[in-house]
């Protein structure tokens, strides 16, 4: 029972207690149920683009790995995993990311996340002296 707690089996917890947390902290400032769907909401948005971002970084640590240890088959064999991983990963999230994106307009939901507005072009071209 003493080997049950030991140092490397509660960091994956505490890492996915704290991630748990996240949805229940936005709702801090959330006082209606809408405004604490919509909050949960941009905080679990927030997290696709982070998780498409680690899948490339994924790909590339193992073709880095790939490269600089074409010597070592072990460490060939990690990196082309490591790559194989990666580029599924990032399949995964851009096809799923595809096919909601698809539903949503295709079933006429409104669900658009705003980056607020762009700046204007300017209607005037100034002319040669």
């Amino acid at each position: 029972m003493s080997n049950y707690f030991t140092k490397n089996s509660l960091k994956p917890s505490l890492i996915s207690l704290s991630i748990g947390a996240i949805p229940f902290l936005a709702t801090a400032a959330a006082p209606t149920a809408g405004k604490l769907i919509d909050s949960i909401t941009n905080v679990l948005l927030s997290f696709v683009p982070i998780l498409l971002g680690l899948a490339v970084l994924v790909f590339f640590w193992g073709l880095v790995k790939f490269i600089n240890h074409a010597d070592d088959e072990k460490a060939l064999e990690e990196g082309k995993q490591l790559m194989i991983w990666g580029m599924i990963a990032v399949f995964i999230m851009v096809a799923l990311w595809g096919i909601i994106g698809w539903i949503q307009q295709n079933l006429g939901l409104n669900v658009s996340t705003s980056l607020g507005t762009l700046p204007a072009m300017p209607d005037n071209v100034p002319s040669a002296p």
